[in-house]
């Protein structure tokens, strides 16, 4: 069973991380959102029909929805078996050999590229990316916790997952960047300084800080696929990215239930 739930485009941009040297902040171009402004929600993300699946956890199990047998996490990609006898939960089947931390299962006869580890990110960038996502969330409301002794973005209720550098051929790289305010959660495309959004993607659903599935080629296609992910909440897109443009399309979108059936 497969659950899809909204998704909202904002964009934005702001000033500055702190503990850095502050950058020149970005001018506003006539009629951008201001911090903590989003626009009206848009339809749910329709499925894509190229038969991806995702791969849920519970404790050290997990649980394929969909797709084939071809299963990729951020440390790498297995061919995954069917647990026997047959194991059901939260609308997914129980599998064995899956990567560690998977995430998403290729479409069956698909296969691409093995995500690769990332480089590491400067901390200034770390710091200026939070800004970016406090930015494109809708802004913090009066229950969200906060940890007053946190930089000031994260005061704001921004819990960060990952920080992942793209190179791209004929341009600078970009930054993918995960996060979430409280169960509202961001997959951003921003520019190597993390001064500005170029995409982004934005879903509900998720209980803890998403992570980011490093953009891979995983079906052949020429694409680069990336995924924002939990446990229990996986959001497949497509980053495409060209000399002159950045592109970020949703793909399909995935939520573990507890009490769902498997199919």
């Amino acid at each position: 069973m497969r659950r899809l739930l909204p998704l909202w485009l904002v964009l934005g941009c702001s000033d500055r991380p702190t503990g850095v040297p502050e950058p020149a902040e970005p001018s506003r171009s006539s009629g951008s959102l201001e911090p903590g402004q989003a626009e009206p929600s848009v339809p749910s993300i329709a499925s894509s029909q190229e038969g991806w699946g995702a791969v849920f956890w519970r404790d050290t199990v997990a649980y394929k929805m969909g797709g084939g047998l071809e299963a990729v996490g951020p440390r790498g990609r297995t061919t995954v078996r069917l647990r026997e006898p047959k194991v059901a939960h939260c609308g997914g089947i129980a599998i064995d050999d899956a990567p560690a931390h998977a995430v998403v299962v290729l479409p069956e006869g698909k296969q691409g590229d093995i995500p690769a580890k990332p480089a590491v990110i400067a901390a200034s960038t770390v710091e200026a990316a939070a800004w970016r996502m406090d930015e494109a969330l809708p802004g913090r409301d009066r229950f969200t916790p906060v940890n007053p002794d946190a930089a000031p973005a994260l005061q704001r209720g921004v819990e960060l997952g990952s920080v992942v550098k793209v190179r791209r051929y004929g341009a600078p790289p970009v930054v993918v960047v995960s996060g979430r305010r409280g169960s509202v959660g961001g997959l951003l495309v921003v520019d190597r300084d993390a001064s500005h959004i170029e995409a982004m993607l934005i879903a509900d659903g998720f209980d803890s800080a998403p992570r980011v599935l490093p953009p891979t080629d995983l079906d052949g296609d020429g694409h680069l696929e990336t995924a924002l992910f939990t446990d229990s909440r996986v959001v497949l897109g497509r980053l495409t990215l060209t000399p002159a443009s950045v592109g970020l399309t949703g793909l399909e979108s995935w939520a573990c239930e507890d009490g769902a059936v498997a199919p």
